[in-house]
C-alpha cells in the first residue's frame, strides 16, 4: 500500500526556508521556523538566527549570538559576515571592514558579501575601494540589484548623477518595489533640483515600507523641498512620536518651522533639544547648521568651534567650522610649508562642483610657481582644462602622496586681499569662443545669461526673468529638464540646447554682458571669467559669496543680493534688478 504521507522537514530546509523569509521580510514566520529547529551548535542554524536578529534591528543580540558562534567556528564565511554586518550597525567600521575581507576571503563567489563589504568601506571613507569592488560584482553578475543599488548609491555620493541614474534605473527595472532603490532615487532627483519627481518617488519608497524610518525622514524632506510645509511638519511630528530623538527629523522641523515664520520658536525648541542632549555632538552640530541656515553666522560658528576642539577627529564639525569662517570672510592661518613637495594635487571624488570652480584659483597660484600634477575624475578635468594656468594631469589611483585641494586655503596664504587675484583664471577655447561669439553676434545687446536653479528655494523662473532689462536679450543657460519653463517665456534665446559640456558654457559665457541667478555652475563660471552678474541668495549663504564693504570676495565682478526673509524673494527681485541695471551702465561708459 503506498503511503501519501509527507517526509518531516529536514533542519536544512527549515533553515533553508527561513532564510527565504528573511530575505523578503516575513520575519515572524522565519522565527516561528527557528524556534521550531532543534537547538543545536551548528554554525548554519547560529547564523540564520543571527540574520534573524539583525534584520529585526536587535544589533547587541545578533552580536553576542555570532561572537561566540564566530570564535567556534572561525572559517563559517555566513558568521564571519553578518558579524562584520554587526560591527557595522555597532558604528565599528573597521572591525566590520576585517571581517568581511575575512568572509570574502573564505567564499570568494558569494557576492552579496563582497556587497556587504563595499557598503562597508564605502561609510569608513573607502570610496575608491567601494566602488572597485562593486563594479566587480556587477561585471560579474549584470542582474545584481543590490549590487547595482550600491553602485548607484556611491557614484550619487560623488555627485557623478549619470552614472548614478544609470546605476539605480536598472536596479528598479530588476526590483521595482525595493524602497531603497525608490529613495535612492529620489535623493538623485533632489540633487538635480526636480522637486516634483523626487517627492514622488519618496512616497512610492514610502508606500512599500511604511515603518522604515529613514524613508519617513526622507519623505518629511522632499515635502519640505517642495514646499509643502503643512504636510512636512505633519510628516515630522509623526516620526518624532515614535522616534524622539531622531535627530534629522528635527533638524527637517526646524527648518519647516522657520519656513512658517517661526524662527525663534524653531531655534528655541531645538535649542531645548540640544541642552537636553549635551554628550550628543550631532545635537550641536544640527542647531549650529540651523543657525547657518537663517544667516547667524557668529553663533554657529561658535558651536561648530566647540565641537571641533572637543572633538578633534570629528570631521563634520572641522567642515563645518571652516564653511561657517569662510562665510564670515575669516580665512585659515596658513601653515608653514615648504611649497616645493606641493606638486600634486587631489580633487576628491566628492568636491561639489561649486566649490570645485571656487577653489580652482588656488591651483592656479600654485602652478604659477612650479608644475602642478592634478589627480581628479573626468568630470573635473573638463573644467580644469579652462584653467589660464595649465596642470598636468595624473591618472586616478595612484599610490604617490597628493594634497588635497581644499588644503590649500591653509598652505597658501589666503585673505581678503589677494583671494581674488588672478581673475579671470578660467578661459575659454579660442575656436568654441569663435563660434558663440558669431552665434549670438546678431542679437541686441546687451546680452544677460540667465539660469532660475540652484540653491534657492522659492525663486521661478519668472522672477529672475523679471531682474532683465526690456532693451537687452535675455540668453537661457539651462541645460538639463528645467530648459522646458521657457515655454511660459518667449524671449530668452535657448542657448542651454547647445551646452554639451563645460567647455561650451564657459565660452558662451564668456561673450555674454552679464549673468543672473541663483547661485549654481553657471554664476561660478561667469565669477571665475570676470562677467559681471547678479547672484540671488538666501540668508544663510555659502562661504563663497562671503563679502567685504558689501562686495564678493571670491567673485568681485558679482553684486550679491541676500532674501530678506527665507522664501521671500520680492525685495531682492527689485534690488537685483536696480544693480544689474548699474552694472551694464558702468559698462557702457568709457575708460
Amino acid at each position: 500500500m503506498l503511503s501519501t504521507s509527507m517526509p518531516a522537514p529536514t533542519q536544512q530546509d527549515r533553515l533553508t526556508t527561513a532564510q527565504k523569509f528573511i530575505a523578503v521580510g516575513r520575519l515572524d514566520e522565519a522565527e516561528a521556523l527557528l524556534e521550531a529547529a532543534v537547538a543545536t551548535s551548528d554554525p548554519d542554524t547560529l547564523n540564520t538566527k543571527a540574520t534573524l536578529a539583525l534584520a529585526r534591528q536587535r544589533t547587541e543580540l545578533a552580536f553576542d549570538l555570532l561572537a561566540e558562534a564566530a570564535t567556534g567556528h572561525p572559517d563559517h564565511a555566513g558568521l564571519a559576515a553578518n558579524l562584520g554586518i554587526a560591527h557595522e550597525m555597532l558604528g565599528r567600521l573597521d572591525e566590520a571592514v576585517i571581517c568581511l575581507k575575512r568572509a570574502a576571503a573564505l567564499a570568494p563567489r558569494k557576492q552579496e558579501i563582497k556587497v556587504a563589504l563595499a557598503h562597508a568601506l564605502e561609510r569608513r571613507g573607502d570610496v575608491a575601494e567601494a566602488r572597485a569592488i562593486t563594479v566587480e560584482v556587477v561585471q560579474d553578475e549584470p542582474d545584481n540589484s543590490r549590487a547595482l543599488l550600491q553602485l548607484g548609491t556611491i557614484d550619487l555620493a560623488l555627485r557623478d548623477y549619470p552614472s548614478a541614474e544609470t546605476a539605480l534605473l536598472r536596479a528598479l527595472e530588476l526590483a521595482p518595489n525595493d524602497p531603497d532603490t525608490l529613495r535612492n532615487l529620489s535623493v538623485l532627483l533632489l540633487a538635480r533640483g526636480c522637486f516634483d519627481e523626487a517627492l514622488n518617488f519618496a512616497e512610492r519608497a514610502h508606500l512599500r515600507a511604511p515603518l522604515d524610518i529613514a524613508g519617513l525622514s526622507h519623505l518629511a524632506y522632499c515635502r519640505a523641498a517642495n514646499g509643502l510645509w503643512a504636510e512636512a511638519e505633519t510628516t515630522c511630528r509623526r516620526l518624532l512620536a515614535s522616534a524622539p530623538v531622531h535627530l534629522g527629523a528635527r533638524e527637517i522641523l526646524a527648518r519647516v518651522m522657520i519656513a512658517n515664520g517661526q524662527e525663534d520658536r524653531a531655534i528655541a525648541e531645538l535649542t531645548q533639544f540640544v541642552r537636553a542632549h549635551k554628550s550628543h555632538p550631532s545635537a550641536v552640530l544640527a542647531l549650529a547648521s540651523i543657525l547657518q541656515f537663517v544667516g547667524r553666522f557668529d553663533e554657529a560658528l561658535t558651536l561648530a568651534s566647540h565641537v571641533a576642539h572637543t572633538r578633534p577627529d570629528d570631521e563634520s564639525a572641522r567642515s563645518l567650522e571652516t564653511a561657517l569662517a569662510l562665510s564670515l570672510g575669516r580665512f585659515p592661518t596658513p601653515t608653514p610649508v615648504d611649497l616645493a613637495p606641493v606638486t600634486r594635487i587631489l580633487v576628491p571624488p566628492a568636491t561639489g562642483a561649486l566649490e570645485f570652480v571656487a577653489l580652482l584659483r588656488l591651483l592656479r597660484r600654485l602652478s604659477s610657481q612650479q608644475n602642478v600634477h592634478v589627480v581628479a575624475e573626468p568630470r573635473y578635468r573638463a573644467v580644469l582644462t579652462g584653467l589660464a594656468e595649465q596642470v598636468i594631469f595624473d591618472e586616478p589611483g595612484s599610490e604617490l602622496p597628493a594634497t588635497p585641494l581644499q588644503s590649500l586655503l591653509g598652505i597658501l596664504s589666503t585673505d581678503t586681499r589677494n583671494v581674488a587675484d588672478g581673475i579671470p583664471y578660467l578661459r575659454p577655447e579660442v575656436e568654441l569662443f569663435a563660434k558663440w561669439r558669431d552665434a549670438l553676434a546678431t542679437f541686441a545687446r546687451p546680452l544677460v545669461g540667465i539660469v532660475w536653479e540652484g540653491g534657492a528655494l522659492g525663486l521661478s523662473m519668472e522672477q529672475v526673468a523679471a531682474v532683465v532689462p526690456h532693451s537687452g536679450t535675455p540668453v537661457s543657460l539651462m541645460a538639463d529638464v528645467r530648459r522646458h519653463d521657457m515655454r511660459r517665456w518667449s524671449r530668452p534665446i535657448d542657448a542651454g540646447v547647445h551646452i554639451e559640456c563645460p567647455a561650451d558654457l564657459i565660452a558662451a559665457i564668456a561673450n555674454l554682458d552679464a549673468v543672473i541667478g541663483p547661485d549654481s555652475f553657471a554664476i561660478h563660471i561667469a565669477g571665475a571669467l570676470g562677467v559681471p552678474g547678479v547672484v540671488f541668495v538666501p540668508r544663510g549663504y555659502p562661504w563663497y559669496w562671503a563679502q567685504a564693504g558689501r562686495k564678493p570676495l571670491w567673485y568681485p565682478s558679482f553684486e550679491v543680493v541676500m532674501q530678506a526673509g527665507h522664501g521671500d524673494w520680492a525685495g531682492a527681485i527689485n534690488e537685483g534688478r536696480r544693480r544689474l541695471e548699474a552694472l551694464l551702465r558702468a559698462a557702457r561708459e568709457p575708460i
